[in-house]
């Protein structure tokens, strides 16, 4: 009986000495308000989700501070250098993106180790953050030159018959004032009709401006003469646009720069920690781990690298599909590396903010039930909220549930939006969306994986699929309900952003579109080619054209030029090429 008591006593001790263990090498910035280990009141109600979900969004709001410092240094490298605005942020290589790059658990460790673990709090470690939220991500640039061609700009004419003086001829005076006769005739003139100009020589009709005299009449008899400007025919000319060297700025945002965050917080990376024979850099680390696993039962949440916008954009371009895929696509592809994969893990449609935060497996059936992971979606799960978000549908629940919603295609008529099911031994254990091709034709697939979340891959057990397509989605269909009708035409469009500044817009920067509407959100400019009203689909979403541009957009029917409100979003979207389509030509 006393060997039990005492082996009970030991087990008693080790787990008190392993809890201890596990609060101290916890950052005193999430634990502080908790234990109070260093003479701070805890807080009431306080747990250590509560506290790391505070601390992450203290930090996640800094680094996106630093984030949109580095879009208008760029900006301002841009201006102050007297450089082609367009051409510079067409140029733009954007490395970084402000959710990702960056450890959260780091960044608290390197803070609560700087202060020793003493008086440590948020204002303080976001205030060091802030003085070093510039450097975050890095800005290089390239002075580089483009010739650019300056259209040629000409007038049609139209013509128009004039009655005009010919002769003139004194004969005679009355009370001393000379009388004339006047001699008239009908010819044709010119006067400029339309604008035009052209990036390309071009031989047009060429006019002369003449003086002519023109009579005016007092009692329906001549009582003299008026001069006025029109033109005559003279041949033709060649009319040969110029050419002009621009010069632009090629910039590049660099990933988040780690080195940064010793720096905010003044810190040797190598230099001995006091409390211990390490180095800050290795203390660090552990109390980085020692977050982790307690929050999340391990050190790594194995995601996949997110996709920049460039290559989401870049991959969706590359698929022969409707539109309609092509926004499941894009939606699904919008959360690769950003979601991890939690056993049960659903959602509402649109963006959930308690992703990645710390909860409790409920879900039975897996290794991590009963554990804490940061919040996801399961296979299942990332399946029903694509569909749900991208075109309102209801796929059903798990992967069992979906099945009989589709029907069996073969592996030659996979499009994007389709499904693939992987058996085991309760039935379908797995759901993937075909993403469609990669550059070397090799067949991929978006889906929610355990240990890596959301990723886009062509995973090995590949050919072991049953490939299927939901009955229950209309893939043809236009994303937007209220647009009916089919499809006018289709044409190859050259994708820009703007934003109703003045840098984007100039003198015109009024927020007053051309059409004399407010700009706002689904507004286009398009050359006048296109009448206001006009109604284009691009990439799943529907935009009206309500705006024109400068030269380089009217005299190119292939350029559209989509309205955000915000200069650091159209710098972020930046400029690319796919297939649209115009569903209604004007109002």
């Amino acid at each position: 009986m006393r060997h039990t008591l005492f082996k009970i006593l030991v087990c008693i001790c080790l787990f008190l000495l392993f809890l201890i263990t596990m609060i101290v090498s916890l950052p005193t910035i999430v634990s502080n308000s908790i234990f109070g280990l260093d003479g701070t009141k805890p807080t009431e109600g306080a747990t250590l989700m509560s506290a790391y979900t505070e601390m992450s969004g203290a930090v996640s709001g800094v680094v996106d501070e630093g984030y949109n410092q580095s879009l208008s240094h760029v900006d301002q490298l841009i201006t102050n250098g007297g450089y082609d605005y367009d051409l510079s942020t067409d140029a733009l290589i954007n490395y970084a993106q402000s959710s990702a790059g960056y450890d959260v658990c780091y960044i608290l460790a390197a803070y609560s180790a700087s202060m020793q673990q003493q008086n440590t709090g948020k204002d303080d470690m976001v205030s060091k953050l802030r003085g070093c939220a510039g450097e975050m991500f890095p800005v290089t640039s390239e002075e580089k030159e483009k010739e650019t061609i300056i259209p040629v700009s000409y007038y049609t004419y139209k013509p128009i018959t004039l009655t005009v003086v010919t002769n003139k001829v004194q004969t005679g005076t009355i009370n001393g004032t000379p009388q004339y006769r006047y001699d008239t005739t009908s010819k044709t003139y010119y006067l400029p009709d339309e604008a035009h100009s052209s990036d390309t020589a071009v031989t047009v009709d060429a006019y002369k401006e003449v003086a002519v005299d023109i009579p005016v009449y007092s009692g329906g008899k001549i009582t003299g003469t008026t001069t006025a400007n029109y033109y005559v025919a003279n041949g033709q000319e060649t009319l040969t646009p110029g050419t002009e060297i621009i010069k632009y700025l090629e910039c590049t945002i660099h990933p988040f720069d780690n080195t940064v965050v010793a720096k905010a917080f003044g810190i040797d990376l190598n230099a001995k920690y006091d409390q211990f024979n390490l180095t800050y850099g290795e203390v660090i680390q552990n109390m980085a781990n020692a977050l982790k696993r307690t929050l999340y039962g391990s050190v790594s949440g194995g995601q996949a690298v997110p996709l920049t916008d460039a290559e989401l954009i870049a991959f969706v371009n590359r698929q022969n599909c409707s539109a309609t895929r092509k926004h499941i696509l894009s939606t699904a592809l919008s959360l690769v590396g950003k979601v991890p994969y939690f056993w049960g893990g659903k959602s509402a449609p649109g963006w959930n903010d308690e992703w990645n935060t710390p909860r409790l497996v409920t879900a039975a059936g897996s290794s991590t039930t009963g554990t804490i992971r940061p919040y996801g979606l399961d296979c299942s799960g990332f399946s029903t909220w694509v569909f749900n978000t991208a075109v309102g549908v209801e796929i059903g629940a798990g992967c069992n549930g979906q099945y009989p919603n589709t029907y069996g295609i073969s592996a030659s008529e996979l499009l994007p939006g389709d499904l693939g099911f992987l058996a085991d031994d309760d039935g379908w254990g797995h759901v993937l969306i075909f993403a469609g091709y990669g550059e070397s034709g090799e067949r991929m697939w978006v889906h929610s994986s355990g240990g890596q979340g959301v990723i886009l891959n062509t995973p090995s057990y590949e050919g072991s699929l049953s490939y299927r397509r939901l009955s229950i989605v209309d893939y043809d269909a236009p994303v937007l309900g209220e647009i009916s009708g089919t499809p006018i035409s289709t044409l190859e469009v050259d994708v820009t952003h703007y934003c109703a500044c003045a840098k984007c817009c100039g003198s015109n920067a009024d927020g007053i579109t051309a059409s004399g509407k407010h700009a706002a959100r689904g507004m286009v400019a398009m050359s006048s080619y296109y009448p206001f009203g006009t109604q284009i689909m691009i990439n799943g979403t529907m935009y009206t054209v309500e705006d024109r541009g400068g030269s380089g957009i009217e005299n190119d029917i292939h350029r559209v030029d989509i309205f955000v409100p915000d200069h650091n979003e159209a710098l972020r979207l930046g400029r690319y090429k796919t297939t649209a389509t115009i569903y209604r030509i004007g109002r």
